[in-house]
């Protein structure tokens, strides 16, 4: 303890008993600032730490301590003296700083509080309380709020941030920002295939290398899922911008080592650049249009923004918000393509092939809104519309003598595939209408079972356990195990090149007896083809040349082959 206080004017050692009771460092200043007493704490803390300056003992000034402190540079001291001189002046009543403090490498963190002692002569309390514990608690806390705690890189909010500092430092530098938008390609193929552990060591590496194919100053961050952004400042061009993006896309082009398997992993990336007025919101909507449009034109690849693509984006926006109305506003039509059989040119089935017609643009080309219908799910709930009139329409032939044998076909997506009841779906909406299973047939892209897997193959099964026809479209990348799933094989005409002779037509279709199915030829065009087919063996046929898709009402039999 240090020596006795001077004034007398209250007891010397209650008042000392009560610093010593205190946790924190605590001294006692006479009027001119020197150090008449230190309580225990301060004294044990000066000890481990006997060239802090801020720690003077006892006899000595603490003005001139941080004083001291101010000329090597410390901010904290220049104010905690002007404050010290305010309180023992009896201008200022207290004061409060916290500060850090360099011990042995690591960085303390210290509450300061000076206030002013009511005895005789004046004086003042100064005390320290370690925070460091708090201070790095809450320096973890506002990093977790600013930083994905999967990958450690800046999240949205962060990245937001300094997208608005650096569009403020463009308007003084004269230069240009870009921003990134950059989605991993089929990422939920991963995780799917090998496990949500795996992906997210996947997303981990992605965001160790674009940090790595960065240039220093630029900011990377994960903008959710499987989606990041990056800011780069300083551009002076276009292609400044299109060389960072090259680098990304190569970075995450190399194959990944997950799960002791190689993935390959690509990227679409969309590239948004202002030398002007842009907000931040409007740079990442923008970067991320043009990086849907990259996705759009094949994706592993970039595309920078531009007027055209914004126009195709709000023909986008249209057209899903009129998608949405369509099922609701009855707008969905049916039209029928008959096949045929060539052995007696009897007309064994029709496909129910749906259209739209938009009450403004009219009947609209399937190619220009199926893929959207199915990339936004409205693809079901059409779909199961399908059924529903196809069954309808199959009963009413049924009950006509010149159709009775019809079989209706319609076509199932791989998202429909994949829904869970929909072999029920598809059979209640025959009974529902008196239609037997064997009337009715599904029809699938080979691309379905490709992707789809086991859970499509599996659906398939059960269709034809039910006694529902399968066929597979797009027939010539088969598998043998086609066989246990499918009963017919479509060969489409005119994705066959260079086949003067009919040998490719031919090998096609004798693979598919092979594999003990029904071949049916689609898209025929010419009475040429539709005799190469039938010297081929080839059971079916169905195209233009046959007959149009037509209203259920206009159904008519094909023209003579």
């Amino acid at each position: 303890m240090g020596p006795a206080m001077p004034g007398g004017s209250w007891d010397e050692s209650a008042a000392m008993a009560i610093l010593d009771a205190l946790a924190a460092h605590a001294a006692i200043l006479d009027s001119t600032g020197l150090v008449v007493a230190t309580n225990d704490a301060w004294s044990a803390f000066a000890k481990e730490h006997p060239a802090d300056p801020w720690r003077p003992e006892v006899g000595r000034n603490y003005l001139e301590a941080c004083e001291k402190a101010a000329r090597s540079g410390s901010g904290e001291a220049t104010a905690v003296a002007d404050a010290v001189r305010s309180v023992l002046a009896g201008t200022q009543a207290r004061f409060h700083v916290d500060y850090p403090s360099s011990s042995d490498g690591d960085e303390l963190w210290f509450s300061l509080r000076v206030s002013a002692l009511a005895v005789e002569g004046g004086g003042a309390v100064v005390t320290h309380n370690d925070i460091t514990g708090r201070k790095r608690a809450e320096m973890k806390l506002a990093h977790q709020a600013l930083h994905d705690p999967l990958t450690g890189l800046p999240n949205r909010r962060l990245f937001l941030d300094r997208l608005s500092l650096g569009l403020a430092r463009m308007e003084r530098s004269q230069t240009a920002v870009a921003v990134l938008f950059v989605d991993l390609d089929k990422f939920k193929v991963v995780n799917d295939t090998l496990g949500h552990d795996v992906g997210d060591q996947l997303l981990v590496d992605v965001a160790n290398r674009l940090r790595a194919a960065l240039r220093p100053g630029d900011t990377a961050a994960r903008y959710g899922g499987d989606e990041f952004t990056v800011l780069c400042e300083g551009l002076t061009s276009e292609n400044g911008a299109v060389v960072i993006a090259e680098r990304v896309s190569a970075a995450i082009g190399r194959p990944f080592a997950l799960d002791d398997a190689e993935t390959v992993l690509t990227s679409s990336i969309g590239i948004a650049i202002t030398d002007g007025d842009a907000s931040p919101e409007r740079l990442i909507h923008d970067a991320d249009t043009a990086m849907y449009r990259a996705k759009q034109r094949g994706r592993a690849r970039y595309e920078l923004f531009s007027g055209a693509i914004r126009q195709r984006a709000i023909e986008r926006l249209e057209l899903e918000n009129a998608l949405h109305r369509a099922l609701e506003g009855g707008e969905f039509r049916l039209r029928y393509q008959a096949e045929i059989d060539l052995a007696d040119h009897r007309m064994t089935s029709v496909e129910a092939l749906v259209r739209w017609e938009h009450p403004k643009n009219g009947l609209l080309s399937p190619a220009d809104w199926l893929p959207l219908a199915e990339e936004l799910g409205l693809i079901v709930p059409i779909g199961a519309w399908v059924v529903g009139q196809a069954c309808r329409q199959a009963a009413a032939w049924h009950d006509a003598l010149d159709h009775r044998d019809l079989r209706v076909t319609v076509n199932l997506s791989q998202r429909e595939l994949v829904q869970p009841g929909v072999v029920d779906t598809v059979l209640e909406a025959a009974s529902a209408n008196g239609v037997q299973p064997a009337s009715l047939g599904v029809e699938v892209r080979q691309t379905a079972l490709s992707e789809g897997g086991e859970i499509v193959a599996a659906t398939l099964r059960h269709f034809r356990a039910a006694g529902v026809s399968v066929a597979v479209d797009d027939f010539g990348t088969a598998s043998a195990w086609l066989a246990e799933t499918v009963d017919t094989v479509k060969l489409d005409l005119s994705t066959i090149d260079d086949d003067p002779e009919g040998r490719v037509v031919s090998a096609l279709i004798a693979l598919g007896h092979a594999l003990g199915m029904r071949v049916v030829g689609k898209k025929v065009e010419t009475a040429d083809q539709l005799d190469r087919l039938r010297s081929a063996g080839c059971e079916g046929a169905q195209g233009f040349y046959l007959a149009q898709p037509q209203a259920a009402q206009n159904l008519q039999a094909p023209r003579p082959g």
